[in-house]
């Protein structure tokens, strides 16, 4: 939610769900996210949907989605979903309203990030991921975009088209996403689980660390060959980060980490060299971080936007048919981030300690 501020439409309401609309933050193809104003005073984010979404099933559908996902998330390096009346005219979501630019905007703006302000973006993506997960939701869009870097930290937004998972934690649907973050097998079979949103973590750190995705081509179809054939350009990513990304960017998906044992990890043994700033707290004694150590071989990386959305009928981009046109300032935690986060690893560690006991008894 970037901290750009547009004034309100003459067709736009003056309240919304006891709200009173100050001006607008942004616009869509599906409809329009306001800034407003409760009785407190505290500000929010209401996102709506326009009269041609409302009339399109799909979407409307894909709304309710979004608002009964979000609110089972619980507010680990997210924006907390406040309300929701997704039978209001118009349908709307009410949350957590985080100024600040986008981890894109920020890049654009400012060049990669490194030591602290880096370590410091993996961690929080990856605690709202495992948050994300353990709620037994596949986000399926991490980008840059749907990341706010607040006052105080990274916050993941945006559940529109997220999913619950079944199951076997596996949800399977067409193919909505952005190229050069989806995984392989969202592009390829249209199937998404954690894992993928993984490696979506993987490539977003990379963004944040090369200012460019590992897989960036001249054009959409070049970005999804490489994203399923090709391996990432990490020359960029500094150590030790660079080989946990890796493993995220790992082809098959049971070759990946799950996003609890990322941030595990990355907490463990920390992800990237200091800066001077602070260090991520260490692991409780005697519970070993996950060893992740896969092959990488730079490519060299070109620019395309992330905003991009896949057609189904771009799906088969083949290893032997390369050419083919395929058609059809630093951050410190948050207070609430910072609590939610301590007690997100405490739970982790707890049960890690428990099994390591139990092992040896």
């Amino acid at each position: 939610m970037t901290s750009t501020l547009e004034p309100l439409h003459a067709s736009d309401p003056a309240l919304l769900g006891g709200y009173r609309l100050l001006g607008r933050l942004g616009e869509g193809g599906q409809g329009t996210v306001y800034l407003a104003e409760g009785g407190s005073g505290a500000r929010v984010a209401i996102k709506t949907l326009n009269q041609e979404a409302m009339s399109d099933p799909g979407m409307r559908r894909r709304f309710v989605r979004e608002a009964g996902a979000a609110r089972q998330v619980a507010s680990f390096c997210t924006a907390a979903v406040l309300a929701a009346d997704v039978d209001a005219h118009p349908p709307f979501i009410v949350s957590e309203y985080v100024a600040g630019p986008t981890l894109h905007q920020r890049i654009r703006s400012g060049g990669p990030m490194s030591g602290g302000d880096l370590s410091r973006l993996a961690v929080a993506t990856v605690t709202a991921l495992a948050a994300v997960h353990e709620a037994g939701i596949v986000h399926r869009d991490l980008k840059p975009g749907n990341v706010i870097l607040g006052e105080g930290g990274a916050r993941v937004i945006d559940f529109g088209i997220a999913q619950v998972s079944g199951g076997a934690g596996t949800v399977t649907t067409s193919v909505i996403g952005t190229p050069a973050f989806m995984a392989p097998e969202q592009i390829a079979e249209g199937r998404a689980t954690a894992l993928s949103d993984v490696f979506a973590w993987g490539a977003l750190v990379a963004f944040a660390a090369t200012g460019a995705s590992p897989f960036d081509g001249p054009t959409v179809p070049n970005v999804l060959h490489r994203v399923i054939n090709d391996e990432p350009d990490l020359s960029r990513v500094p150590h030790p980060l660079r080989s946990l990304v890796a493993a995220a960017l790992a082809k098959d998906p049971a070759d990946r980490p799950a996003s609890k044992d990322v941030l595990v990890s990355l907490l463990g043994r920390g992800s990237v060299p200091d800066d001077g700033g602070d260090a991520p707290p260490p692991v409780a004694p005697g519970v070993p971080p996950t060893r992740v150590e896969p092959a990488v071989r730079p490519r060299a990386a070109e620019r395309v936007p992330d905003d991009h959305r896949i057609p189904a009928a771009w799906r088969k981009v083949r290893a032997d048919e390369p050419g083919r046109t395929v058609l059809g300032e630093r951050y410190e935690p948050p207070a609430g981030c910072a609590a939610a986060l301590v007690g997100l690893i405490s739970v982790m560690l707890v049960i890690s300690v428990i099994v390591a006991y139990a092992s040896t008894t």
